[in-house]
């Protein structure tokens, strides 16, 4: 629900915080006291276009922000809306909206900037406004079908689950034969090409590891000449020395060094240790010495050698650059392609098996989408009384609904209907489209009368409805206020009213009202305790001085309207 609004240099208003509850919330006041005002700010909220002029005069920019609690109605799918743009969601979401005489206008969601776009995406989910067409979810088509398979019951959504799993079948049996490639032609040239691929990839006998080895081998053979000149000067310095030179190898230095450390161990035997550590050490060296006469025994520079592990190299850098990043996936690709291969050599036969299946499942599709089609039907027949009725209701005794249902031309995941919900207010004129009713107020109380009965199955959480009581009165202001008490145990609604018959239905009321301060006129508002809430009303009876007796008929009007909201079972899915 909308728990809480707060509206800054929006035309009248200078700051505004709007406090609200669940159930009914009536907003009251006279006119020209900012009602509308409220309405167009929460427009701005659910992505309506923002224009200069609703800045309140002398300032730059003006804001409006909402705080709403998602029920788990629709919590599943604002979730995954905010998971999608990367929007941490919390137990409460923060829609706002900023604009500036610039004419820039910036919206967020939970902090993160937001295309205005998403705010009105988002909205449909939280909000369904009556009153202006652009935020009725009832004025879009493909709602009415959804709507209609709800009020169908568990039959409706059972035969609906069927299509749907049929539908998807066929959809996938589908991609698999297109997989297949229903050319022959363009299958043999497929099969040509993974052909040759595995050929090439086979032929190469390839290794996983083998590139790491080969270039090791590389860099040791490209540089044959130097490791040979360091070998030989390591050994020679080591076992050999530099006769010529007067240099004695370093084996024979530590001989040398040995034999006096000996002799000097003689004379204090706490050096013993030292000679024992420059055996090791002379032991070690002549090992090295050893080894790097061993390895330059079996080193060989071979020139072909060289150039067969570069061609090696050439050759496995030419597969990546076809097949993949590392040798690795190349050989994962020829694996892929060997099976692809095989599959297309059993194509044929799979083709006509898949065929075969896409037949049958078509067939249970249709017969399936038939049944669903004649479960709309009944819903349908059930379903236009019902709104007759309500309507009649509401002061509207020449109304008449209908629900067409045409076929599609292919099927879809709901089957292959179309569904639309067609509505005429006076005798002798069509039925037409809701979204092409003119009047404001009739708009307003066809959306009460449908969102009353279908109070259970809409997962929109908040209803507002703008003036719903217009141009009418006596006993229809009555139904639409039992309407609205019936309809608030559903959803939170909030209601802007001049009636008073609708606002003792409330569980929250606050009333707006203009201030002057200085040379500047405000709006305000306050919530209204149970006192002030009764002087609201009275005022709303007939605008004279409140007396005793006008609170009397207040309380009268309150004692009775709480009676008549224990009684909330009025409409089919109320509590």
């Amino acid at each position: 629900m909308l728990v809480e609004m707060r509206v800054s240099q929006f035309a009248l208003i200078e700051d505004l915080t709007l406090k609200f509850g669940p159930g009914l919330n009536v907003l009251s006041g006279e006119t020209g006291a900012g009602k509308s005002i409220v309405i167009g700010a929460i427009n701005l909220l659910l992505g309506e276009r923002a224009v200069t002029e609703q800045i309140r005069q002398g300032e730059d920019s003006a804001f409006v922000e909402g705080i709403f609690a998602c029920p788990d109605s629709c919590a599943a799918e604002i979730s995954a809306l905010l998971e999608e743009a990367g929007i941490a969601a919390g137990e409460e979401l923060i829609v706002a909206r900023e604009m500036s005489r610039s004419g820039r206008s910036v919206g967020r969601v939970n902090g993160r900037a937001v295309p205005i776009s998403f705010l009105k995406e988002i909205g449909q989910l939280l909000v369904d406004l009556h009153g202006q067409h652009q935020h009725q979810s009832l004025l879009r088509p493909d709602y009415h079908r959804e709507l209609l398979d709800s009020f169908g019951g568990e039959k409706c959504a059972a035969s609906r689950h069927r299509v749907e799993s049929l539908y998807r079948r066929r959809q996938e049996l589908m991609a698999q034969l297109s997989a297949l490639g229903h050319d022959s032609a363009e299958r043999e040239r497929r099969m040509d090409i993974l052909s040759f691929q595995i050929k090439e990839i086979e032929a190469a006998k390839l290794e996983p590891d083998e590139e790491e080895r080969l270039l090791k081998e590389e860099r040791i053979l490209a540089h044959a000449e130097k490791l040979g000149q360091l070998l030989a000067s390591a050994y020679n310095g080591i076992f050999g020395g530099d006769e010529r030179g007067g240099v004695p190898a370093v084996i024979d230095l530590l001989a040398a060094a040995r034999g006096e450390l000996q002799e000097a161990a003689q004379i204090d035997e706490k050096l013993a240790p030292l000679v024992e550590m420059l055996e090791s050490a002379a032991t070690q060296v002549e090992e090295v010495s050893f080894e790097l006469r061993d390895y330059r025994a079996a080193f060989e520079y071979n020139p072909a050698e060289l150039a067969a592990v570069q061609s090696r190299l050439e050759q496995l850098q030419a597969l990546k650059r076809k097949y993949g990043q590392t040798i690795a996936e190349v050989i994962d690709f020829g694996r892929r392609a060997a099976e692809e291969l095989a599959r297309l050599q059993n194509s044929e036969t799979l083709a006509r098996e898949l065929e075969e299946e896409i037949a049958a499942a078509g067939e249970q599709l249709e017969e399936a989408s038939r049944q669903l089609s004649a479960l709309r039907r009944e819903a349908a027949e059930r379903l236009e009384p019902l709104l007759g009725s309500a309507l009649r209701e509401l002061a509207m005794p020449n109304a008449r609904f209908s629900v067409v249902i045409s076929p599609l031309e292919h099927f879809t995941l709901m089957g292959k209907d179309r569904v639309e919900f067609l509505f005429s207010a006076n005798p002798g004129e069509e039925v037409k489209p809701l979204a092409k009713i003119i009047s404001g107020g009739e708009m307003s109380r066809v959306m009460l009368a449908l969102k009353a009965i279908f109070a259970g199955q809409d997962r929109i959480p908040v209803l507002i409805f703008d003036e719903v009581d217009a141009g009418i009165g006596g006993a229809a202001v009555q139904s639409v206020a039992e309407k609205l008490a019936a309809l608030a145990a559903y959803h939170q609604v909030i209601c802007v009213t001049h009636s008073p018959q609708i606002a003792v239905m409330a569980d929250n009321h606050l009333r707006l009202y203009k201030e002057i301060d200085g040379d500047r006129t405000l709006t305000r508002a306050e919530q209204l305790n149970p006192e002030k809430r009764r002087a609201e009303i009275a005022r709303m009876l007939d605008g004279a001085e409140i007396d005793r007796a006008g609170l009397e008929h207040v309380d009268s009007l309150l004692e009775r309207a709480e009676r008549l909201k224990k009684k909330r079972g009025l409409f089919p899915g109320g509590k």
